[in-house]
C-alpha cells in the first residue's frame, strides 16, 4: 500500500547518523499504532526480576513465559488468559509505542508468516502449544489497505487434523514489529486420530438425528435433505467444557424449510457430538452509516427489527426489507444469496461527488453501498427500483454469474433492471425517485417500455447521453474495454429490457417475471448471450406454461428482432481494445552495458515475472501483454476502479562501491472514465517512488496525475548514486477513484550501477585545472581494505571540525564523495581543484570516522587521479 503524508527524506546527515545510516539495517524505528483497548487481566512481573528457567525438557509455565516476554519488552505488556483454558487469548503492549519483543532470524527477516511463526514458537508456552509449526496451519495473510499491516492468521491442528473453530492471528506492522497476538486455541487436545466410523455411518447418523429428532413433523419429501459430500472434512471438534473429540463434520441442506445443518458425528462410535443451523430462515437486514468516509460496512445503525431517526438509513432499510419480501412472496428465494444471508447496506458513503452519486452492489463484500446524491440524484436508497436493481445483482452473482461484458453483461445489467422494476410496480422506470429535474432529457435513467428515452439514443454515438436500443438493428457493437462500457453493458441492456416490457404486455407482469427468474435461476450460464438468453426463455415458459405464454415470449423477443430458432441477428463485439491503436511491439532490447556496469533489475522487460512482486486486491495480473513498448509484456496498472491502490515493486541492493547508479524506464500515462458519473470523478493519479523496505518511507521520483496522459511512451532517467549501498524498493503505484479507470503501461526499467576501482586511469575532466581523489579505506589492525567506507571532501576553506560542528553535512558543505570497492579502493565522484587544502571525513560502518582538518594538499601540478590519499580507520568501540 503506498504511504500518503510525510515523504521523509532527511536533507541532511547527522555525524552520529552517518554511521548509523551505514548501520541502519539494525536500527529498530519507532512507529505509532494505536493499541487495543483495556484487557480484562493485566499481569505485568516485578521491575528487573527474570523467572528461573526451566529444566530444558519442561515447558515453563503461561505465568512464567509471560513475565520472561515482559522481561524482553522496552514497556509493559497486556495479556488476557482464557478463563477456560488458561492460556493467553489476547496479547499486546500497553501503548503504541511498545511491541512484542521478538528478534527474526536471517531466515525469518522480511517475512511475516515466517516471523509470526517463530515468535509463537519461540512463546508457545502462552497459548499451550507443543510446537507452533504442528499445531498451526496458514490459512491466509489478510490484506490492510488502510495500515499496510500483515494479519496471519492461523488455524489450529492436531497431526494435522483441523481444530474446528480454533484460530491464532498475529498482527505486525509495515516494518514487521508483532503488535498483538489473538484468538483461541485448544490446549492439550489429545485424541485418537483413526476414525472407525465411515463417512456413510456418519450421513445415516446424521440423517436420521435430523429427520426424526430435529424436524419430526416435516414431511421428507418437502424437506429435501441433501447432505453435502464435497464438504465432509474430519475435524477435532472441541465442546463448551473444553473436551476434544474426532469427529466427522457434514453439511446438510434443507428446502423448505430452509436450512444449511452443521453435524458434528464422532468419527469412532455412531453419536452426534454437535449441531446447528447456519441458515436464519427470516429477514436478516443490517443498515450500516459510512459517516461520509469510504469504511464499509461502517457503524451499526440498524438491525432487524429496529428502526432510526435517519430518514436516508431507514429508506434503505425499508427499502432492502422491499427486495426480501418480493424474491420470498414471489419466487420463495430466502434473501439475495438464496440461504438466508443477511442483506447489508451502507449509507452516507464517501465524501466525494463520484462516491455520492453513486449505489452499487460490491460483490466480494456481499453488501450494497449508497450515497447522498448531489448535483444529478438525491439520496439513492430513495429509489425502490434501484435499490432493486444492485441487490438483483447479487441475485445474479450467486446464480447465473453473468460475466460483465458484451451481451451477458448487458444481460447482467437487463435482468438487475427488470427486477428492479418489478419490485417497484408502478411503473416501467428506474430512477424516476432519485434522479432531480432538469437534469436529463427524460426524469428517469431508463425505461424498458421506451428505451430509446424520447429519441436521445444515437446509434452514431451511443456512449453520448442516457438513451439505449431497443431493437438489435441499432445494438451499439462497441469493443470490451472499460472506455466502453466493457462492450456497451448499460447501454445494450436496452433491447432484452424491452423484451421484457413486450412479453408482459402479451401475457401479463407476473408470469413475465416468474419466467425471467427461472431462466436466470436455472437455465442461464456465464457467458450466455443474447439469444442464447431468448432460448432460456423460450424453454422456462416452456417449463411453467402453455403454448399461448411460450408465443408470448417468442413474440416479445421478435419484437426486438431476435429470432428464436433462427441465425443470431446481433453483431459479434469487435474485441478487446482497452488502450489506442498501436503497431506491434518492438523486440526486446540488448543493452550494451559499459564495464564494470550491471543492471540490478531482474525481468525489466517484464517478459518474465522474475523479481516483480505484484500487490493488488483481487485476481489481477499487473504484468500483462496489453500493450509493450518493447518485447511481448509491460507492467498495467490501474485501468479500473475496483479497488483503490495497485502497485508493483522490485526489490534491489545497490552495491557499496558503486560511483554511478542510475534509474530508466518507459511509462505511458492512459486517460479514461467510466460511466455516467465518470465525468464527476477525480483525477487517477500514478507514482513512480523509491521505497526504504525497512520502514516504507516513500523518495517519490514522479507523480503523474491521469489529466496528463497523452497515450505516448516517454522517458524517464534518475540519478541514485547517493543510494549506494543501500536496499531499496523500486515501486510504481496506481490509484484510481471511482469513475476513473486510466492506466500507466510500465516497461524497460533498469537499474544500472557502475563502479570505478582506483586503477592508474580516470576519466577526463572538463577542465585542465581539475582532478579525481582516490585512496584506499584500510583497517588499523588488519592492514585490509575496508568495503563502502565513504570519504567526503569538504569545500574549500571548510575544516571537518566546522562542518561537524552542529553534527551534521549538508550538501551544500560537500564537493566530491568517494565510495569504497571491495578491496577499500575509491575514487570521487566529482573532480576537485589543483592548488587547494581540502578538510576529509571518512565513515564506515562500524568505525570510528575521520575528521581530517585541511587534511588533504592537492598541488597546482598533480597528476589526475591525484593519490593516493587513505584513511586507516579503527573499529568503533
Amino acid at each position: 500500500m503506498i504511504v500518503h503524508g510525510p515523504r521523509r527524506m532527511p536533507p541532511a546527515l547527522t555525524l552520529l547518523g552517518l554511521a548509523a545510516l551505514l548501520l541502519a539495517s539494525l536500527a529498530v524505528l519507532p512507529a505509532g499504532q494505536a493499541a487495543p483497548g483495556a484487557l480484562a487481566t493485566v499481569r505485568l512481573p516485578p521491575a528487573g526480576v527474570l523467572a528461573d528457567a526451566p529444566a530444558p525438557d519442561a515447558a515453563p509455565a503461561p505465568d512464567a513465559a509471560f513475565e520472561r516476554l515482559q522481561a524482553r519488552a522496552a514497556g509493559p505488556l497486556q495479556i488476557h488468559w482464557n478463563e477456560d483454558t488458561g492460556v493467553a487469548d489476547f496479547l499486546t503492549g500497553a501503548d503504541s509505542a511498545t511491541y512484542l519483543p521478538y528478534t527474526p532470524t536471517a531466515a525469518e527477516a522480511g517475512n511475516p508468516v515466517a516471523i509470526a511463526r517463530g515468535f509463537l514458537d519461540e512463546n508457545r508456552a502462552l497459548f499451550g502449544l507443543a510446537s507452533a509449526a504442528d499445531e498451526l496451519r496458514l490459512i491466509r495473510l489478510e490484506p490492510d489497505l488502510q495500515l499496510n499491516y500483515r494479519h496471519v492468521r492461523l488455524a489450529q491442528v492436531y497431526h494435522g487434523i483441523p481444530v474446528f473453530g480454533r484460530q491464532l492471528i498475529v498482527h505486525l506492522d509495515p516494518q514487521l514489529r508483532i503488535t498483538a497476538v489473538n484468538g483461541y486455541v485448544a490446549p492439550g487436545v489429545d485424541v485418537a486420530t483413526q476414525p472407525t466410523l465411515t463417512t456413510v455411518q456418519a450421513e445415516a447418523t446424521a440423517l436420521r438425528d435430523l429427520l426424526e429428532l430435529q424436524m419430526p413433523d416435516r414431511p421428507r419429501e418437502l424437506l429435501k435433505p441433501r447432505v453435502l459430500r464435497d464438504q465432509t472434512q474430519l475435524m477435532v471438534h472441541v465442546d463448551v467444557e473444553g473436551k476434544p473429540v474426532l469427529a466427522w463434520r457434514l453439511l446438510i441442506r434443507t428446502e423448505s424449510p430452509l436450512g444449511l445443518w452443521n453435524y458434528f458425528i464422532n468419527a469412532r462410535r455412531p453419536t452426534v457430538v454437535h449441531r446447528f443451523d447456519s441458515v436464519e430462515p427470516i429477514m436478516r437486514r443490517r443498515t450500516y452509516t459510512a459517516d461520509n468516509s469510504t469504511d464499509i460496512p461502517g457503524r451499526l445503525l440498524i438491525d432487524e427489527g429496529e428502526r432510526s431517526r435517519d430518514p436516508i438509513a431507514q429508506a434503505a432499510h425499508d427499502n432492502a426489507g422491499n427486495v426480501y419480501n418480493y424474491y420470498a412472496s414471489t419466487f420463495k428465494r430466502d434473501a439475495i444469496d438464496g440461504q438466508g444471508g443477511a442483506m447489508v447496506s451502507t449509507v452516507h458513503f464517501g465524501n466525494d461527488p463520484t462516491d455520492a452519486e453513486n449505489a452499487a452492489w460490491i460483490g466480494d463484500l456481499q453488501q450494497m453501498i449508497y450515497g447522498d446524491g448531489g448535483r444529478i440524484f438525491k439520496p439513492l436508497p430513495y429509489g425502490l427500483d434501484v435499490v432493486g436493481h444492485e441487490f438483483t445483482h447479487g441475485v445474479i452473482d450467486s446464480t447465473a454469474g453473468l460475466i460483465y461484458q458484451g451481451q451477458s453483461g448487458a444481460l447482467n445489467e437487463s435482468f438487475a433492471d427488470i427486477f428492479g422494476a418489478m419490485i417497484d410496480r408502478s411503473n416501467w422506470t428506474i430512477g424516476e425517485q432519485v434522479v432531480k429535474p432538469g437534469v436529463f432529457p427524460v426524469p428517469y435513467l431508463r425505461s424498458l417500455e421506451d428505451p430509446n428515452a424520447q429519441g436521445s439514443y444515437d446509434p452514431r454515438n451511443p456512449l453520448r447521453g442516457i438513451g439505449q436500443p431497443k431493437n438489435v438493428r441499432e445494438y451499439a457493437n462497441l469493443p470490451l474495454s472499460r472506455r466502453a462500457d466493457n462492450g456497451g453493458v448499460h447501454i445494450n441492456s436496452g433491447i432484452p429490457n424491452h423484451a421484457a416490457y413486450l412479453i408482459a404486455q402479451r401475457i401479463g407482469r407476473e408470469k413475465m417475471e416468474q419466467i425471467f427468474y427461472r431462466a436466470l435461476t436455472q437455465y442461464l450460464t456465464p457467458n450466455t448471450n443474447f439469444l442464447g438468453a431468448a432460448n432460456a426463455l423460450v424453454r422456462a415458459a416452456t417449463d411453467l406454461y402453455g403454448p399461448e405464454e411460450v408465443q408470448g415470449v417468442r413474440d416479445g423477443l421478435a419484437g426486438v428482432g431476435i429470432n428464436v430458432g433462427g441465425v443470431d441477428t446481433t453483431p459479434q463485439s469487435p474485441g478487446t481494445s482497452t488502450t489506442p491503436p498501436r503497431g506491434p511491439a518492438q523486440p526486446a532490447p540488448q543493452p550494451q552495458l559499459p564495464p564494470g556496469c550491471t543492471d540490478l533489475i531482474r525481468s525489466g522487460g517484464f517478459e518474465s515475472d522474475e523479481g516483480w512482486v505484484e500487490v493488488v486486491r483481487g485476481n489481477t495480473r499487473l504484468i500483462d501483454t496489453e500493450l509493450p513498448h518493447t518485447g511481448q509484456r509491460s507492467a498495467w496498472l490501474g485501468g479500473q476502479d475496483q479497488e483503490p491502490v495497485q502497485f508493483i515493486y522490485q526489490e534491489v541492493t545497490i552495491p557499496a562501491n558503486a560511483t554511478n547508479v542510475r534509474l530508466d524506464y518507459f511509462r505511458l500515462v492512459h486517460r479514461e472514465k467510466s460511466g455516467l458519473l465518470g465525468f464527476l470523478s477525480g483525477d487517477a493519479q500514478f507514482t513512480i517512488a523509491l521505497e526504504d523496505p525497512r520502514t516504507s518511507d516513500l523518495r517519490t521520483l514522479e507523480e503523474l496525475p491521469s489529466s496528463r496522459g497523452d497515450d505516448t511512451w516517454r522517458p524517464a532517467r534518475f540519478d541514485l548514486s547517493p543510494l549506494a549501498g543501500k536496499t531499496v524498493r523500486v515501486l510504481f503505484a496506481a490509484e484510481n477513484p471511482r469513475g476513473d479507470i486510466s492506466s500507466m503501461f510500465v516497461d524497460d526499467v533498469a537499474l544500472v550501477a557502475c563502479t570505478t576501482g582506483a586503477g592508474p586511469a580516470a576519466p577526463p575532466t572538463p577542465s585542465e585545472d581539475l582532478v579525481y581523489l582516490q585512496g584506499r579505506a584500510i583497517d588499523a589492525d588488519t592492514g585490509r581494505g575496508i568495503s563502502g567506507a565513504q570519504f567526503f571532501v569538504l569545500k574549500p576553506g571548510l575544516s571537518a571540525t566546522q562542518a561537524a560542528a552542529d553534527d551534521s553535512i549538508t550538501g551544500d558543505e560537500v564537493i566530491a564523495v568517494g565510495l569504497t570497492d571491495e578491496s577499500g579502493m575509491y575514487r570521487t565522484d566529482r573532480p576537485i581543484a589543483r592548488g587547494q587544502r581540502y578538510s576529509v571525513i571518512v565513515v564506515a560502518r562500524g568505525y570510528r570516522p575521520i575528521l581530517a582538518d585541511n587534511g588533504v594538499n592537492v598541488p597546482a601540478g598533480a597528476s589526475n587521479p591525484y593519490g593516493p590519499v587513505d584513511g586507516t580507520l579503527r573499529r568503533g568501540r
